[in-house]
């Protein structure tokens, strides 16, 4: 049933950058909704930020008990000092409020099911979700559109931006440029894991076996092995995916179900796809280079992580968690 007038949703730090974003996508999509904001930054004044044309009020989270009466808490980033621990104590001993965790690695760790844009069955002992990571969600999505395919082995190597890091990091990495640049030394890094800016690093090996359990949680039934790298772009996410799958398949049968699922856009067989223009592109999924050999399939896809499966998809989580 449609939520009532009086359903409310709690974003924590909508100063962040998905939280901005999804601060402004529903307060547009979802009037029926009363929105609600807290920051969880360690100095205690209230902020004043425009949101979706209005100014809004963000006061500091004071007591975990500021959010009785939520429907719903939303998690942007991670929570200052302590203040996960006292949400997240909270949420337990009030069971009838739903965990939507955007952060990454996440606050609630394995007691929250990962999801990407929609909720699993019953079976759940607390309503409590977290969002993939948003370097996930171009292939999630592509595996999911060859469903018809049967797919069974996901090979993922995938190259991870700053920008889910939060404003901060980008801000870190526009450090490091600059230095480079300019012949001076770099910093030692504070947020990001190495000095990232023109170079490229092996992700951690517990970064890996993160993302690999959450794939297992989105993909089940798929046996799946990530490769990832940290590199040193601000936003767009690079992913080659290698599938195999059950059903006989061709490059034309690839394409038609890629079409069919939308959101995709394959690139021209004379195009050079970067992950620049795929990010100009918005929500739609860039992919290049597919080819079908045998039980296998290969791809390219290029996305801008956090519109693929940042804010839209923590909406489409709240949406379905307030029966709109």
């Amino acid at each position: 049933m449609p939520p009532s007038p009086t359903t409310t949703l709690t974003v924590l730090d909508p100063t962040s950058l998905l939280g901005r974003d999804l601060a402004e996508a529903a307060a547009r999509s979802l009037p029926e909704l009363r929105l609600r904001w807290f920051h969880t930054r360690a100095d205690a004044e209230s902020l004043i930020v425009e949101i979706a044309g209005n100014a809004a009020l963000v006061p500091p989270l004071a007591d975990p008990e500021e959010l009785s009466g939520s429907a719903a808490v939303v998690v942007t980033e991670p929570p200052a000092g302590t203040v996960a621990e006292g949400v997240l104590d909270w949420l337990a001993a009030n069971p009838g409020v739903a965990l939507v965790d955007c952060s990454q690695p996440g606050v609630a760790g394995d007691r929250a099911r990962t999801v990407l844009d929609c909720l699993p069955g019953p079976g759940i002992r607390l309503p409590w979700y977290h969002l993939a990571d948003p370097t996930l969600a171009a292939p999630v999505r592509f595996v999911s559109a060859l469903d018809r395919l049967e797919p069974r082995t996901l090979h993922l190597t995938v190259m991870t931006p700053v920008a889910p890091l939060g404003a901060e990091a980008l801000d870190e990495l526009a450090q490091q440029g600059a230095a480079r640049l300019s012949g001076q030394p770099v910093k030692r890094p504070r947020l990001l894991p190495a000095a990232l800016a023109f170079d490229l690093a092996p992700a951690s090996a517990e970064r890996a076996a993160a993302l690999e359990a959450q794939l297992g949680e989105l993909l089940p039934g798929v046996e799946c092995t990530v490769q990832a790298v940290e590199a040193g772009v601000f936003h767009g996410t690079f992913a080659a995916v290698l599938l195999r799958c059950e059903a006989a398949l061709t490059e034309d049968r690839v394409r038609a179900l890629l079409r069919a699922a939308g959101g995709f856009r394959i690139s021209r067989r004379d195009e050079v796809p970067t992950t620049t223009v795929a990010v100009e592109h918005g929500a739609a999924i860039t992919c290049a280079g597919v080819r079908a050999a045998g039980e296998w399939v290969g791809a390219s896809l290029l996305a801008d992580g956090l519109a693929v499966g940042g804010a839209s998809a923590a909406l489409e989580v709240v949406r379905a968690l307030s029966g709109g």
